[in-house]
This record gives structure tokens, C-alpha cells and sequence, in this order.
């Protein structure tokens, strides 16, 4: 600590202010950034994992693999890899002719998908809102390029080249893979009246371009459709709309969706990592930023007994 004490007494009296000032905000944002990792690592470690078929209403995590939501998957606008979820970047390398002589580096192109994520566990489909979500994606990667639209990388996977004016950044939820989500779990259930009525309607619009299966409305043979005939016509389109309903099992749909906590007080994470990793992880991220607030509070506490 000798280095340290004949350093802080050689600042004059501004210099030792922006100091003190500089070791007490460290030490905060490392304080409150270890707080924030742990504070996951609890949630992650403290909340049950749930089967989709089963889930509570409420907050909840649930374990599964990732699937398309329809037959055109999502793919990634730099390399047209099929995904659930991407994260892209292009940046331009900007060049500084000034004493410094450094590149800096300036965005040109930045999107993320909104699409929702399709998870299945075996008991059920969930669907997840990436909307607010802390998204750990399970392909990330960084090239180089000269034009702002790259031209590929390599088939391997591995970046290509390690120079260029165009940097890109690619981050990837691949389909069919597993996924960890910890979020707001609700069950939004399907009107079967409103969907029967909507059938019937259906059905109704079907016969009306079909002149022979008017025809078999038409009991009197005068050609034209009575308010009686179109009445027994409805009767058997609510009919066969009911007995639609219980083959397809529409009468006891529901859709499972997770999303953001609506008050944005507890973590809402997907990941492709397993939770026991991402707790890990977050664990150590948060020990290690404590250790620095402390370092930083001892470097505080002897400046400021250093120089009274």
C-alpha cells in the first residue's frame, strides 16, 4: 500500500475529490450490480419448474424445446439461418485521422425479432412473448466483412474473416433446440360460442358458392331460398359446427402464453441454457461484482484516511 499512499498524497485537493467521488460511485454500481445478479440467482433457483398442461397462473418457469410457430420459419436477415429468435447488428468502421489515430465503430443496421416463441414440454404448447425478456441466445456470432450486406460465413459455423470495414453481429434462438423461460404464465381460454358462430358463419359462406348444395335447400323447387329454408339451412350449419368442435376438441382449447411481469418487478429470462448453468453463472457474475464494491470501499476508506 505504500505505492498507494504516496500516489494519493501527491494530488492536489480537486484531484482527491474526483477520487473519493470515482471510488464511491464504484463501489455503488458494483454493489447494486451484484444485487441485481443475485437477486436472478434467486428467482431462478427459488421458483418450481412447471409442466405447460399444468401450470399455476402467475409467475412460473417452464423447460422445453423451441419450435416454429407456422410452416415459414423465422430466419435470421444476415445469414438467412432458421430460427425462433435474432438479435442483428451491422456496424461501420469509422475511421480517426486526429493525434489519437484510433477506429471507432458506427451502427448502421440493428434489429430483433418480436415474433412469439413456440415452447412445447411434452404436456403442452407455450407461446412466449420475447417483448422486455433478458434473451441468453444459444448461437452467437461476430464477423467481418466490405460491404454492408455480408456475403456469408462460414459453413462451419466459425467466423471468417478477422478484418473488414463491416463488422456483424448475430445472435440466435435455434428451433428445435431446449429453452429455459422464467416469466408471467396466464392460460387465455377460447369462447366456444364464438367459435361455434363463427363455423356457422364459415360454413355458411362455403354453401352460398355451391349451387347444388343450395339446391338441397330449396324443399319447394321455386328456385329462391324462404326465410324458413335458410333457417333449417343455419340449423344444420350450427349442427355440423358443434360436431366440429368435439372431434378438433375446440371446446376445450386454450392458449398458454408468457410474457414480461406487467409491473416489471421480477426477471423475465429465456434462455438457452439450462437453469442450473444460467444460476451458476449468474452466481458468479454477482460474487465477483461484491468482491469489487469491497475492493473498491477499501481503496475508498484508505484515501480518505491517507490524507486526514
Amino acid at each position: 500500500m505504500g505505492w498507494y499512499a504516496v500516489w494519493v498524497g501527491h494530488l492536489d485537493a480537486n484531484e482527491y475529490r474526483g477520487l473519493l467521488i470515482a471510488l464511491f460511485l464504484l463501489t455503488l454500481v458494483l454493489l447494486v450490480t451484484g444485487v441485481y445478479f443475485i437477486r436472478r440467482t434467486y428467482w431462478i433457483i427459488n421458483t418450481p419448474t412447471s409442466k405447460i398442461h399444468s401450470a399455476h397462473q402467475g409467475y412460473v418457469e417452464i423447460e422445453g424445446v423451441t419450435q416454429p410457430i407456422d410452416s415459414t420459419p423465422l430466419a435470421s436477415p444476415l445469414t438467412g439461418t432458421a430460427c425462433v429468435w435474432y438479435w442483428v447488428s451491422v456496424e461501420h468502421k469509422k475511421s480517426s485521422y486526429g493525434d489519437s489515430g484510433k477506429n471507432s465503430w458506427e451502427r448502421v443496421y440493428q434489429h430483433q425479432s418480436d415474433q412469439l416463441i413456440a415452447v412445447s414440454d411434452g404436456s403442452g404448447v407455450c407461446l412466449v412473448d420475447p417483448d422486455g425478456a433478458r434473451i441468453h441466445p444459444g448461437l452467437e456470432r461476430q464477423w467481418y466483412g466490405d460491404t454492408e450486406i455480408p456475403s456469408g460465413i462460414a459453413s462451419s459455423g466459425i467466423t471468417g474473416r478477422l478484418f473488414g470495414d463491416y463488422r456483424y453481429t448475430e445472435k440466435l434462438l435455434l428451433p428445435h433446440h431446449e429453452v429455459y423461460v422464467l416469466g408471467w404464465f396466464k392460460t387465455i381460454a377460447h369462447d366456444p360460442f364464438q367459435a361455434e358462430q363463427e363455423a356457422i358463419k364459415a360454413t355458411l359462406r362455403e354453401w352460398k358458392t355451391d349451387p347444388e348444395t343450395m339446391r338441397t335447400f330449396d324443399l319447394d323447387g321455386d328456385g329462391h331460398i324462404s326465410e324458413d329454408e335458410w333457417a333449417r339451412a343455419r340449423q344444420k350449419a350450427a349442427f355440423e359446427a358443434r360436431v366440429g368442435q368435439v372431434h378438433s376438441g375446440e371446446q376445450e382449447k386454450q392458449t398458454h402464453l408468457m410474457s414480461n411481469d406487467a409491473q416489471g418487478r421480477r426477471p423475465f429470462i429465456i434462455s438457452a441454457l439450462n437453469q442450473t448453468t444460467l444460476a451458476r453463472r449468474f452466481r458468479r457474475w454477482g460474487f465477483l461484482a461484491w468482491l469489487g464494491s469491497l475492493v473498491g470501499f477499501f481503496f475508498l476508506i484508505a484515501a480518505y484516511y491517507l490524507r486526514t
